[in-house]
């Protein structure tokens, strides 16, 4: 794995992007965009599906920072959470891991499905609702799990479990990787308001969080969501291992 810094479970700052394996990440992501461009493949961001060439700075710093510390490698199974037909999924596949998306929006879901016919990657979308219920056994275990701000669309009383369940679905020695947005002015009404609660979250999974084992709060706001330019806030990041 690369070097990461200590702080490796922080919220977004601007300055994160300056690293080099964080740089690096974010240019072989926009290369994955640029061929999705030139092959006329949209890929959603937010929900939203559309052909696009960029993709917007707080989304490829939570995308980047994941890629760089991530230590993916070609065969390595990976259970995408809530990220149907999103950049990191076809950048993944096109590398050569096997990836395994759960969205409950049909629509990405079935594009996700289609992208991965049309180029022959080992990548399949699925609506299954882990919220409400455990994986099937024959899913097996994962390499990875990533899951990129989706846990604050969770009603709270859900978060948890949704945790604990897809920690539970990591083999021995793999990571889990979670964004999520952060703040007391956060407009998403599930959104992770206090380090206390990114504790509460990481004792759910009971995993091992990397760099220096703490959570960092960079005290840093953003107007990142043009529907809520009122509302300063920010994301935050967990890189969290299991034994």
């Amino acid at each position: 794995m690369s070097a990461a810094p200590g702080q490796l479970n922080k919220t977004i700052s601007p300055d994160d992007a300056q690293r080099p394996e964080v740089a690096a990440a974010a240019a072989a992501l926009g290369r994955t965009a640029h061929r999705l461009w030139w092959r006329r493949t949209p890929f959603a961001v937010n929900g939203v599906l559309k052909w696009r060439w960029r993709i917007k700075w707080n989304k490829l710093w939570e995308y980047s920072r994941g890629l760089a510390y991530g230590d993916f490698r070609p065969g390595m199974r990976v259970l995408d959470f809530g990220g149907g037909a999103t950049i990191p999924l076809f950048h993944l596949a096109q590398n050569g891991c096997e990836v395994f998306s759960l969205d409950i929006d049909a629509k990405l879901t079935e594009h996700t499905n289609r992208v991965a016919g049309r180029f022959g990657w080992r990548l399949r979308g699925s609506p299954f609702d882990l919220t409400h219920s455990d994986a099937p056994g024959d899913w097996g275990k994962f390499d990875r799990v990533i899951s990129f701000c989706v846990i604050e669309h969770i009603p709270k009383e859900r978060q948890l479990q949704t945790l604990a369940r897809l920690a539970g679905l990591l083999a021995p020695g793999g990571l889990f990787e979670l964004t999520f947005d952060f703040g007391e002015n956060a407009p998403v009404q599930g959104a992770i308001r206090s380090a206390a609660e990114v504790n509460g979250m990481i004792a759910a999974t009971r995993l091992t969080p990397l760099g220096d084992g703490q959570f960092h709060d960079t005290g840093e706001r953003f107007p990142i969501d043009k529907k809520y330019p009122e509302h300063h806030f920010t994301f935050g990041s967990l890189f969290l291992q299991k034994a």
